[in-house]
Protein backbone atom coordinates (compact mmCIF):
# COMPACT_ATOMS: atom_id res chain seq x y z
CA UNK A 1 0.00 0.00 0.00
CA UNK A 2 1.81 2.73 -1.35
CA UNK A 3 1.50 6.07 1.78
CA UNK A 4 0.64 9.66 0.92
CA UNK A 5 2.03 12.20 2.49
CA UNK A 6 -0.61 14.84 3.52
CA UNK A 7 0.11 18.93 3.60
CA UNK A 8 1.13 18.62 7.03
CA UNK A 9 4.20 16.35 6.25
CA UNK A 10 5.30 18.51 3.56
CA UNK A 11 5.01 22.01 6.43
CA UNK A 12 7.11 19.95 8.86
CA UNK A 13 10.24 19.29 5.88
CA UNK A 14 9.57 22.91 5.04
CA UNK A 15 9.62 24.35 8.32
CA UNK A 16 12.57 22.07 9.33
CA UNK A 17 14.66 23.31 6.10
CA UNK A 18 13.69 26.99 7.05
CA UNK A 19 15.33 25.85 10.57
CA UNK A 20 18.74 24.59 9.09
CA UNK A 21 19.01 27.75 6.79
CA UNK A 22 18.01 30.02 9.94
CA UNK A 23 20.49 28.30 11.97
CA UNK A 24 23.24 28.11 9.11
CA UNK A 25 23.28 32.00 8.68
CA UNK A 26 23.24 32.85 12.43
CA UNK A 27 26.41 31.85 12.78
CA UNK A 28 28.59 29.96 15.45
CA UNK A 29 26.15 27.95 17.72
CA UNK A 30 28.95 26.70 19.83
CA UNK A 31 29.76 28.81 22.79
CA UNK A 32 33.12 30.62 22.14
CA UNK A 33 35.74 29.04 24.76
CA UNK A 34 38.34 31.27 26.18
CA UNK A 35 40.95 28.21 26.00
CA UNK A 36 44.76 28.71 26.92
CA UNK A 37 48.17 26.91 27.89
CA UNK A 38 50.41 27.61 30.91
CA UNK A 39 53.80 28.58 29.97
CA UNK A 40 54.56 25.23 32.03
CA UNK A 41 52.55 23.39 29.14
CA UNK A 42 49.24 23.33 31.42
CA UNK A 43 45.53 22.81 28.93
CA UNK A 44 43.28 25.46 30.82
CA UNK A 45 39.65 26.85 29.74
CA UNK A 46 37.71 29.55 31.00
CA UNK A 47 34.07 29.21 30.13
CA UNK A 48 30.41 31.22 30.72
CA UNK A 49 27.27 30.21 32.18
CA UNK A 50 23.77 31.05 30.36
CA UNK A 51 23.85 30.81 26.52
CA UNK A 52 26.89 27.81 26.46
CA UNK A 53 25.63 25.09 25.36
CA UNK A 54 25.34 22.08 28.19
CA UNK A 55 26.31 19.33 26.45
CA UNK A 56 29.90 21.07 25.82
CA UNK A 57 30.30 21.98 29.20
CA UNK A 58 29.66 18.74 30.03
CA UNK A 59 32.11 17.63 27.77
CA UNK A 60 34.63 20.34 29.47
CA UNK A 61 34.32 18.81 32.63
CA UNK A 62 35.54 15.36 31.16
CA UNK A 63 38.21 16.71 29.34
CA UNK A 64 39.88 18.57 32.51
CA UNK A 65 40.32 16.93 35.98
CA UNK A 66 40.18 20.39 37.82
CA UNK A 67 37.00 22.58 38.08
CA UNK A 68 36.72 26.00 39.38
CA UNK A 69 33.50 27.44 40.16
CA UNK A 70 33.71 31.51 40.80
CA UNK A 71 30.66 32.80 42.56
CA UNK A 72 29.10 35.42 45.28
CA UNK A 73 27.95 33.64 49.06
CA UNK A 74 24.15 34.15 49.24
CA UNK A 75 22.96 35.06 45.77
CA UNK A 76 25.22 32.67 43.91
CA UNK A 77 25.28 35.39 40.86
CA UNK A 78 28.62 33.89 38.76
CA UNK A 79 31.37 35.97 38.73
CA UNK A 80 34.03 37.00 35.79
CA UNK A 81 37.26 38.17 35.89
CA UNK A 82 39.21 35.91 38.55
CA UNK A 83 42.98 36.29 38.70
CA UNK A 84 43.62 32.22 39.35
CA UNK A 85 47.20 30.95 40.78
CA UNK A 86 47.89 27.12 41.34
CA UNK A 87 51.20 26.22 43.41
CA UNK A 88 52.37 22.22 43.39
CA UNK A 89 53.69 20.79 46.36
CA UNK A 90 56.84 22.09 46.02
CA UNK A 91 55.57 25.93 46.19
CA UNK A 92 56.19 26.18 42.47
CA UNK A 93 53.71 28.41 40.37
CA UNK A 94 52.39 26.04 37.54
CA UNK A 95 49.76 27.93 36.57
CA UNK A 96 48.43 31.83 36.45
CA UNK A 97 45.61 33.19 34.07
CA UNK A 98 42.77 35.09 34.43
CA UNK A 99 39.40 33.73 33.98
CA UNK A 100 36.91 35.34 32.31
CA UNK A 101 34.36 33.23 32.96
CA UNK A 102 33.19 31.83 36.13
CA UNK A 103 33.82 28.42 34.94
CA UNK A 104 37.38 27.60 34.92
CA UNK A 105 38.84 24.10 33.65
CA UNK A 106 42.55 22.88 34.01
CA UNK A 107 44.19 19.47 33.25
CA UNK A 108 47.15 18.83 35.79
CA UNK A 109 48.67 15.46 36.23
CA UNK A 110 47.94 13.96 39.65
CA UNK A 111 49.59 15.58 43.22
CA UNK A 112 48.61 18.15 45.40
CA UNK A 113 47.77 21.56 44.82
CA UNK A 114 47.27 24.86 46.35
CA UNK A 115 44.69 27.03 44.36
CA UNK A 116 44.52 30.48 44.91
CA UNK A 117 41.61 32.70 43.65
CA UNK A 118 41.44 36.84 43.64
CA UNK A 119 38.46 38.92 42.69
CA UNK A 120 38.14 42.84 43.90
CA UNK A 121 41.74 42.28 45.51
CA UNK A 122 40.04 39.51 47.90
CA UNK A 123 41.91 36.13 47.55
CA UNK A 124 40.74 32.66 48.44
CA UNK A 125 42.61 29.81 48.33
CA UNK A 126 42.26 25.76 48.64
CA UNK A 127 43.96 22.48 48.94
CA UNK A 128 43.26 19.76 45.95
CA UNK A 129 44.46 16.45 45.95
CA UNK A 130 44.17 15.26 42.42
CA UNK A 131 43.85 11.34 41.83
CA UNK A 132 44.74 10.08 38.32
CA UNK A 133 41.39 8.39 37.58
CA UNK A 134 39.01 11.36 39.12
CA UNK A 135 37.72 15.08 38.49
CA UNK A 136 37.77 17.32 41.04
CA UNK A 137 35.89 20.43 41.87
CA UNK A 138 36.40 23.26 43.77
CA UNK A 139 34.10 26.36 44.75
CA UNK A 140 35.32 29.85 45.50
CA UNK A 141 32.21 32.51 47.23
CA UNK A 142 33.34 35.49 48.31
CA UNK A 143 30.65 37.54 50.14
CA UNK A 144 28.09 39.40 48.21
CA UNK A 145 28.17 42.94 47.40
Amino acid sequence: MKRRHGLSSRLRCLASRLLMLSLCLSGPLLPQWVQAQAATGFAHVSAGIGDDDPIELEALRHDYNLQLVFALKGSGAYLADVKVGIDNAAGERVLAALSPGPLFFVRLPPGQYRVAAEYRGIVLSRSVRLAADRRHDAYFYWQGE
